[in-house]
């Protein structure tokens, strides 16, 4: 685990016109970080820069859908040639499904791959050259604590962050002698517009449940990446979860089945 400091580190950051994401960018610059920030609001995206004008740190927009290969590829082209290199890179940006897989369109299942997913491993190998010439780079997955343990009406969901979890479990092991960190951070329900934006959204499948603030989860990001770590799963009752599931899977199945 490689001890890095955020002021002057260059990245990028997608998903970053809400919920967790703007929070990131908002810490990370406000330390002094240098971001090139993608996401498809380009009013959020105008906010978001506003905000943060004045901070030590600087922020770059581009508009655009990470599903895009081109897009992809101007995120790493601003961060050379505007930043002069890549430290960093946060991939964030995601989408929900919600509801029965039994009664879902295969094309439900291909979207939420499609971003949550095949967008963050694209844009990773893309920027490998890059990173490899970076100062203490690292990678951040920001996968979810359903990337442990999946649940009923979450499916596709599920199976994108463990699939997610899975990949950055390999590169980890791959990159180690060139010296990338590969950081996988797993949040429990977070106060965002998640379910509001959810492919095929009814509500909150659990309402009861109190979820975290956008700002105290990217606190927690920006610490782990200061401290190099490996894996992060936020709040008490995400890392209860992944340990009952662990040692009692079949009593967790059981209390699970009751939702379906």
């Amino acid at each position: 685990m490689a001890r890095r400091r955020i002021h002057g580190l260059r990245g990028i950051l997608t998903g970053s016109s809400s919920g967790i994401g703007s929070a990131l960018a908002a810490n990370l610059v406000r330390d002094g970080a240098r971001l090139v920030v993608v996401a498809r609001r380009e009013q959020r995206l105008r906010e978001l820069c506003d905000s943060l004008k004045g901070s030590p740190g600087e922020i770059i927009p581009l508009v655009g859908d990470l599903i895009d290969a081109t897009i992809q590829q101007e995120s790493i082209d601003h961060a050379i040639e505007m930043l002069g290199g890549l430290d960093l890179l946060i991939n964030n940006a995601g989408v929900g499904a919600m509801g029965q897989f039994a009664d879902a369109s295969p094309e439900r299942l291909r979207q939420v791959m499609e971003v949550n997913f095949f967008a963050a491993v694209e844009l990773t190998r893309r920027a490998l050259p890059a990173l490899r010439k970076g100062v203490s780079p690292i990678i951040v997955n920001v996968s979810s604590i359903l990337g442990h343990r999946g649940v009923p009406g979450c499916a596709e969901y599920c199976a994108s962050k463990f699939a997610l979890e899975g990949f950055s479990q390999s590169i980890r092991a791959e990159l180690a002698r060139e010296g990338i960190d590969v950081l996988v951070v797993s949040p429990a329900r977070t106060k965002t517009e998640f379910f509001d934006r959810a492919i095929d959204a009814n509500g909150t499948p659990w309402p009861s449940i109190r979820g975290m603030s956008s700002e105290a989860v990217a606190r927690r990001i920006v610490r782990a990446i200061r401290r190099g770590q490996h894996q992060l799963i936020i709040s008490l009752g995400g890392k209860s979860l992944v340990w009952v599931s662990r040692l009692f899977p079949g009593i967790v199945d059981r209390v699970l089945a009751r939702y379906h």
